[in-house]
This record gives C-alpha cells, sequence and structure tokens, in this order.
C-alpha cells in the first residue's frame, strides 16, 4: 500500500511487539509504529497524532480493549481496529467485535494479519469517502431547504400524487396548522373543483410548459378557497423526482378587480359626485353628477388638481389630517367645505379612498360627494330654535345646563373653578305691567345684547325665562374673580337702556355659586345661585351675594387686595424668596427658583397663589414680572460674583407676560444692566401658554432660547395641551406638578402619571425636576423613576435672600444627608 502507515500499537510485551513489527515488514507493509499499555498513554497519542491503524493485545492488565473503543467512539474516530491473541475466548471476541472492533487475528495465525489490515484500510478508505459525500449531500439539501424554507413565496412539492413538502410561507397562505396538517395528503383535495384524473393531466403538461403562470383555486386546510397564480417544474426530492409548485394567491386582486369593474357601472347613474385621480392627484375622471354638483364639464376638470375645488375655509392642518388619514387607513370620511366654478362655496360629505395595486402602490384617489347644503340648512336652524331662546337669541335653558355640565366635567378633570351668576332684573315686573309687555320684551332684548358685550368669549349668557338670566363663568382660579364679572354687569347696568324713546333705569341682583364648593351637578350650581339671588334681593338689590357668606367677605377682601396690591411696589413690600433645585444623583445644587412673596402690613407673608391672578387681571403683572427679573438677575450676578452659585436661576413668566409686545427689549436691557448672563437663567412657563397661544409664544420663547436662556415648563401634567406640540417647543425641561409628587408613593395613579413624565421626558431629551418633595420615599422612587433633579422642603423651603447667601457660604450646595444609602 503506497506511503507510511502510522500504526498505534497495543501491547505491553516488547517481545511480541517486534513479531508484530516484523510480520507486518515480511507483508511488505511500510509501517511507523508506536507501543502503548496505558489508557493515558492511548489518550496522549489520539492527542498528538493521526492514526491509520490499531492492533490491540486482548489482555493488557488494567487496560482492557474495551476502554480503547469506547475512547475511539467518544472522539469519533473511525481507525481500523483489530484485535490479536493467542489465549482469548470467543464470547470475548465476539463481545469486542460488537463494541467496535473490525477484525480478530490468533496469534498462531499472524500470516493472517496482513490480509486483514490491508482490507480493514480500503473499507475505511470507502467509509470515509462515503461520509464526505454524504456531508456534501447534505449540506447541498440543508441550503436548498433552507433557501426554500425562507422564501417569502409560497413553496409547495407534490410526489406521487401526494404533498410531501411547504415551506412556510406556503403553510400561512394554506392555514396549515397541527390541527390541520397537509403533508402526505393526496394532492387533489388543495385543487377546489378538480378531478385525480384531469389534475394529473394538467401537472404533467405543465411540467413540461412551466413558462406560463397556471391560475387555480385552492382549498386551504380550514376549508376557504383562495384564487392562486401557479408556477409548476419538475424537481427532486430526496432522491426521487417531484413537482414544485410556486403560487401566489391573487384572490384579493381578483376580488378588487370585480368590484372596480362594478363600480365602474355604478359610477355613471349615481346621484352622487365620483372624482378619480392618479397617484399624483391629477384628475382623471369624473362622472356626470360630478358637472352637476360643481359646475366643471369633463373636458374642463380633466388633467387638473382637485385643489381647484378647495373654498379657503380649512387650514393647512385639516388637509394634513385628512391625508394623513387616507395614507395610513386608506380612507378619509367627513364634511368640508368646497367652492363650486362660479365661486359659491357650499358643504358636501366626503369619502376619499385610494386604489392599490398587488404591490400595494396607490394607483388612484377616488372622492365620493353629496352636495349637503340644503340638509345643513335645516339642521342649522332647528338646532338653532331648539338650544336658544326666542326673543333675546341668547342660549335657552336646554343649552346652558348642556354647557355647564360640560364645564363641570372640564373642570373636574382640570382640577378648576368655574362659577354660575343668577341674574334677576330688579322691579321687572313694575315695567311690564305699566309700560307693556312689547317694551318688557324689548327691554330684555337690550339686556341681553349688553351682557353679551360685557362677557369673554369663553363665558356664557342665557335667558331661562321671564327676566331671568345666567352667566357661566369658565376655568377660575379664585371664587372672587367671579365678584369681578358681577361687578362688571352692575356697572354696565348704570347706564339707562333706551327703549322707544324711552330711557329705563334697570338694576340687577345677582347670585353667585362656585364648583366644587357650592355643588357639584348643573342642578345644585343653579339653584345655590338662584337662592343667593334672593338673598342678594332681600339686602337691597342692585349688589351681589355667593352662596355662602364667607365667600361674600372674601369677595371684598379680595378687591381691597387689588387696590392695596397697586401700591406694594412702591412701598417696598415684594420679595424674592430662593427654593434649592438638587440633582437626585448626587445631591448637589444644580439651581434655585426664584419665587416672589408679598410682605403686607397688616396679613404678613402673602403667596403669589392669591395675588398673582389679581395681578394679571388688573394688568399689574407687568411691573411685577419686570421687578422679579430685575431682582432675580441682580441677585445672581452678585452670588455669582461671590463664587457662591454657578447654576441657573429659574423665574416664572405668565401668559400675560409672555403677549407683551416689548418683553424681550425689556429683557435684553435688564441682562444688560444686571451684567447677569443669560446662560445662568432659567424661564419657566406654564402648559397654559401655549393653548391657543402656539403662534405668538414660541417665537417669544425661540428668542429666549437664542439668548444663552433655558426654557422650562412648570408643572407639567396638569394642563391639557397636545402632547404632539411638545416636540415643536424651544424647551429644556419638565418640572412635575408637585400634586403628582405629593400622592407619591401610595397613589398609584399619581406613580404611573410620574413615571410616563419622566419617560416622555427622556424620549425628548429634556431634563426633568420633581416639585415638591418632602420625603425620603418621594426622592427614592423618583430616584429609581430616573428623574434627575428635585426640589421641595426635603431640601429646603423658599428662604430669603439673606438666608439663601448663609446657607451658600455655609457650604450647602450639597444635601448629602438626604443621599447616603442611595446607590447601595
Amino acid at each position: 500500500m503506497p506511503g507510511q502507515l502510522r500504526v498505534l500499537v497495543i501491547e505491553d510485551s516488547e517481545r511480541e511487539h517486534k513479531l508484530l513489527c516484523r510480520t507486518l515488514l515480511r507483508g511488505g507493509l511500510d509501517v511507523s509504529p508506536l507501543r502503548i499499555d496505558t489508557l493515558e498513554a492511548m489518550k496522549e497519542a489520539l492527542k498528538s497524532h493521526n492514526w491509520d491503524l490499531i492492533l490491540s493485545e486482548t489482555d493488557i492488565p488494567r487496560f482492557s480493549p474495551h476502554e480503547s473503543l469506547k475512547l475511539l467512539q467518544d472522539r469519533q474516530l473511525d481507525i481500523p481496529f483489530i484485535l490479536i491473541s493467542d489465549h482469548i475466548g470467543e464470547e470475548k471476541v465476539v463481545s469486542l467485535l460488537k463494541a467496535g472492533a473490525n477484525d480478530f487475528v490468533h496469534f498462531n495465525n499472524l500470516p493472517r494479519l496482513v490480509p486483514a489490515i490491508e482490507r480493514e484500510l480500503k473499507e475505511a478508505a470507502v467509509r470515509r469517502e462515503a461520509e464526505k459525500t454524504k456531508v456534501a449531500l447534505r449540506r447541498s439539501e440543508n441550503r436548498y431547504r433552507q433557501l426554500v424554507d425562507d422564501s417569502p413565496t409560497p413553496i409547495l412539492l407534490l410526489q406521487e400524487d401526494k404533498i410531501v413538502f411547504l415551506n412556510e410561507a406556503a403553510k400561512q397562505t394554506l392555514a396549515v396548522s397541527i390541527q390541520k396538517p397537509l403533508i402526505n395528503k393526496q394532492a387533489h383535495i388543495l385543487f377546489h373543483d378538480a378531478s385525480p384524473q384531469l389534475l394529473e393531466a394538467q401537472i404533467k403538461s405543465l411540467r413540461n410548459h412551466n413558462s406560463q403562470p397556471y391560475e387555480a383555486a385552492f382549498r386551504r386546510a380550514d376549508g376557504i378557497i383562495i384564487q392562486v397564480e401557479v408556477f409548476v417544474s419538475p424537481v427532486e426530492h430526496e432522491g426521487a423526482p417531484a413537482t414544485q409548485l410556486v403560487f401566489t394567491d391573487v384572490t384579493q386582486r381578483k376580488e378588487s378587480d370585480a368590484k372596480l369593474q362594478q363600480a365602474v357601472q355604478i359610477i355613471e347613474h349615481t346621484m352622487e359626485g365620483v372624482l378619480i385621480t392618479d397617484s399624483n392627484g391629477v384628475i382623471d375622471s369624473v362622472n356626470p353628477a360630478f358637472t352637476e354638483i360643481t359646475g366643471y364639464s369633463e373636458q374642463e376638470i380633466i388633467t387638473q388638481h382637485p385643489k381647484i375645488l378647495i373654498s379657503g375655509r380649512h387650514p393647512p392642518e385639516f388637509f394634513e389630517e385628512l391625508w394623513n388619514s387616507v395614507r395610513n387607513t386608506g380612507s378619509w370620511r367627513g364634511e368640508i367645505w368646497n367652492q363650486r366654478k362660479n365661486g359659491e362655496v357650499y358643504p358636501v360629505w366626503m369619502t376619499i379612498s385610494c386604489v392599490r395595486d398587488e404591490q400595494g402602490s396607490v394607483m388612484h384617489y377616488v372622492a365620493v360627494f353629496s352636495d349637503i347644503t340644503s340638509i345643513k340648512q335645516t339642521q342649522s336652524q332647528l338646532e338653532h330654535l331648539a338650544h336658544h331662546d326666542s326673543l333675546t337669541n341668547l342660549p335657552n335653558r336646554l343649552l346652558f345646563e348642556d354647557r355647564l355640565e360640560h364645564a363641570i366635567a372640564q373642570a373636574k378633570r382640570q382640577k378648576r373653578q368655574l362659577a354660575v351668576l343668577f341674574l334677576d332684573l330688579d322691579r321687572f315686573k313694575n315695567i311690564n305691567d305699566s309700560l307693556g309687555h312689547a317694551m318688557g320684551d324689548e327691554l330684555l332684548k337690550e339686556v341681553a345684547a349688553r351682557l353679551q358685550k360685557i362677557l369673554r368669549d369663553d363665558d356664557t349668557a342665557a335667558r331661562l325665562g321671564g327676566d331671568e338670566f345666567t352667566v357661566l363663568v369658565e376655568n377660575i382660579d379664585d371664587p372672587s374673580q367671579a365678584a369681578v364679572v358681577a361687578a362688571k354687569i352692575q356697572e354696565k347696568f348704570k347706564a339707562p337702556f333706551k327703549i322707544a324713546g324711552r330711557e329705563l333705569h334697570v338694576t340687577t341682583s345677582i347670585g353667585i355659586s362656585i364648583y366644587p364648593e357650592d355643588g357639584k351637578d348643573v342642578a345644585d350650581l343653579t339653584k345655590n345661585a338662584d337662592a343667593a339671588m334672593y338673598q342678594a334681593k332681600e339686602q337691597g338689590r342692585n349688589n351681589y351675594r355667593y352662596y355662602t357668606s364667607e365667600l361674600t367677605r372674601t369677595a371684598f377682601e379680595r378687591l381691597l387686595l387689588e387696590t392695596e396690591l397697586r401700591s406694594a411696589l412702591r412701598q417696598d413690600q415684594l420679595l424674592l424668596y430662593y427654593q434649592p433645585q438638587i440633582s437626585l444623583n448626587n445631591g448637589e445644587m444644580t439651581g434655585a427658583e426664584a419665587v416672589l412673596r408679598w410682605h403686607h402690613p397688616r396679613l404678613g407673608i402673602i403667596p403669589p397663589a392669591r395675588f398673582i391672578p389679581l395681578a394679571e387681571e388688573s394688568g399689574l403683572i407687568h411691573e411685577i414680572g419686570n421687578w422679579v427679573l430685575r431682582e432675580a438677575c441682580a441677585q445672581t450676578r452678585y452670588l455669582n460674583k461671590q463664587g457662591l452659585f454657578q447654576g441657573r436661576m429659574a423665574i416664572n413668566l405668565s401668559v400675560r407676560q409672555i403677549m407683551q409686545t416689548d418683553l424681550i427689549l425689556r429683557f435684553e436691557q435688564i441682562i444688560a444692566d444686571s451684567g447677569c448672563p443669560p446662560t445662568m437663567l432659567q424661564l419657566e412657563v406654564t402648559e397654559g401658554i401655549f393653548m391657543g397661544q402656539m403662534q405668538h409664544s414660541v417665537p417669544v420663547l425661540d428668542v429666549f432660547k437664542k439668548l444663552g436662556v433655558s426654557i422650562a415648563i412648570d408643572d407639567f401634567g396638569t394642563g391639557y395641551s397636545s402632547l404632539s406640540y411638545l416636540k415643536q417647543l424651544p424647551i429644556d425641561k419638565l418640572k412635575i406638578d408637585r400634586s403628582f409628587i405629593r400622592d407619591m408613593p401610595h397613589d398609584s395613579d399619581a406613580v404611573a402619571i410620574t413615571q410616563a413624565i419622566v419617560s416622555l421626558g427622556k424620549n425628548l431629551g429634556l431634563r426633568i425636576t420633581a416639585e415638591g418633595i418632602e420625603t425620603m420615599a418621594q426622592q427614592s422612587l423618583l430616584q429609581k423613576m430616573g428623574c434627575q433633579e428635585g426640589q421641595g422642603y426635603l431640601y429646603s423651603p423658599p428662604v430669603p435672600a439673606e438666608t439663601f447667601e448663609e446657607m451658600l457660604l455655609e457650604g450647602r450646595r450639597t444635601f448629602h444627608h438626604h443621599f447616603s444609602n442611595y446607590g447601595r
């Protein structure tokens, strides 16, 4: 045999080892032998060399051939293994042959050894070659099967009229499951309405002419019939001829084609206008009803764009939302105002749909619409009559109660207050009796007109009947604001009403009820306001009363407070307090918030919640706001210059201040005068600033941002601005309202809302500050949520400027005593 054979000889006798080697040489074998006599030696030999042959003695002490054979099996080595012995029993030989030995040669018959070796070497070579072929074939089959299995196109194989394979796409298309398999089922059960004989003939024909798809109906495993296009081709499967079916489910396309054909027949005869465009929006077809409704002939409108029909009544956002719906859902339906050829604007009820091809690409857009002008006119008239007073045209009791119910629900969600004012004209009966009902009716009309001029757009005046009117005042921050409205009404009623050449002097008594203190539903609020109105009449008429005497006293105090607020600035009664803002990661002070206080000579320290609404209503907010900016900037500059403060100073801005036309100029002047770097300032605004004020507020904040000022949304989570606006705003931080922190960790809703705000801020790349932290439990929960900053009484209450400076001098820029266990 060519080449030198590496032979491993398991033999404990050197003499017998040499005898074996001479036998091999005499037989013409060129060998390189190695004798071993222990299992460890065999392991080392197998590790260090590749062996062509193993010759093993059967009776070596503590090393049996069984151990050798097991070692070869464990290492999956196919090496010819021949036993040699002169006194082994037949049973043991049989046992070793079953264990994997290839042959046995007796020492008394050594001439047989060389032929046995040659035979086993040849057989081993054949086995190795066969294994290589098998592995290569297995790899090839695996690659093919993987490609077929991963193919998004359904593929199945037929063999001897049976289904023998389906890829994953085929299983999904044919609804195959463990309960409803198709493997090994007869092929004809897959084909709907095809006899086995006809099916066999068709498949044979298609195997030889497979360039064109074959249309068929398949019955899925769940019994549903689908339409398919099939490509048939011959293949091999596990070494035998098979037929491959590559198919596509075209059921939906077929149904769409049929429906489209049906639609074409209907379009020409429908009373609704139909407009069809290509994928770019160019009109390529209209029906006769379209021409009748719009006034455009088919020749005039073809190749035009539907924007020729736009009336201009809808903002760009309306059409953006419309086309988003078409793109995302395939259709839009709703009311829209269009314009006819003659310029007339009219309402239509329209449905817009997109028609897609098999690949999902848009082929056409189809608009179907009806002119609803007459319906709208009738509907509007009926609705107005049902909800308005026929004499004054004010909302009637039905509409007022509906608006009040809606306002209560909104106030409940927003945790706001509202007021109901119940008005009764004083001595109206005398006017009716002396001057007649016609004069009384004219007076009621004038009263209604005067009320509407007094009230805000958001407020509602209604006539309940007779000379009784009600007013709904929404979104109040303090019950005393209702007194302001009542006082305005009575002030306007001082001017005489001119009716039919006469001047009538009429006063009104007003009762006020407040939600939620005086009632939580429509009936209670109206009833209590009515009761308060009668109290006002009993106490002299031409005045107003709250449902409770306490609220009446508070209202008068509020008017007094407003008067005193005007002199507070001149008399240096306003102060700024400072509350540290702390990093929840390490306890370092990251900044502070400047908080306004009024040091009233009679009432003591008054928090801003009591007097800022007064300042906004009276217009004093601009003067006070400028003072706050000057004072905060000066203090920040002073502390920074002393090396005591390097963070940002947060300053609150109200909605009224943002609307101030010269705010930017004043701010730049204050910055220049104080020398305070804008990068050390943070302006805090509430969500309310963006509700209806986006167009004005965002450009103002953009200017602040460019100056280096940080922008934060204060009390976040309590307003109802759209979250989609957040990504449009030039903001750096969200401050979680203290009402959520206060209820943590015991209120699961507060925890969930807080976690949602923190996650939202992180996703938008904003910093998060939690307000009102009072306990270590709240701090710990916020740290786990990933909130970066906090402020609250746990660290420090708002303190005067002198105390804040002392804190900084004492080195209390860190609050590590609150963070001793954090991170352990």
